[in-house]
């Protein structure tokens, strides 16, 4: 019974590190985002965040489904050596998708350490993508916040 007890608590410490508690742990360096396009979306009530890339090129897709506008904060991108923090805050009007220009992948690469860096280098790279394929992959830390300005 000790043994699972302690086991869980183990499991408990070591194990629960958010993606917020890595990143204040990095170096960041600050960049501006820069909106590269915007369109109308249907009001859904949904609000969605996505990091997506075309070969080098990486940008942040930011769905506003509300009928508000939303305020994002904190945007960051981060391995496992440095980060990328958002020096503003970026709008978002109602009913849109906006596309935002962030660091590519060249810069991106620079945050990880050497041995993450040497796959990069020696593998043929496709896009960035959220899931894990198999063992050649590495994680990108991404946070951010969003709030309805002007609600209390």
């Amino acid at each position: 019974m000790i043994k699972v007890i302690t086991l869980l608590l183990f499991a408990l410490l070591t194990g629960c590190q958010s993606v917020e508690s890595k990143i204040e742990e990095l170096p960041t360096v600050g960049f501006d985002p820069i909106l590269y396009n915007k369109s109308e979306a249907f009001t859904d009530g949904k609000v969605t965040l996505r990091v997506e890339s075309s070969g080098t090129d990486v940008w942040l897709v930011a769905k506003n489904g509300t009928r508000s506008f939303i305020e994002l904060s904190g945007l960051t991108l981060g391995g496992s050596r440095c980060a990328y923090n958002a020096r503003s805050k970026q709008l978002l009007p109602p009913g849109s998708v906006s596309t935002f220009v962030v660091p590519t992948v060249g810069m991106l690469g620079l945050c990880f350490n050497n041995e993450d860096q040497l796959m990069f280098i020696n593998r043929a790279f496709s896009r960035i993508s959220p899931k894990a394929k198999g063992k050649d992959s590495l994680s990108l830390l991404f946070s951010v916040s969003y709030d309805f300005p002007g609600k209390a």
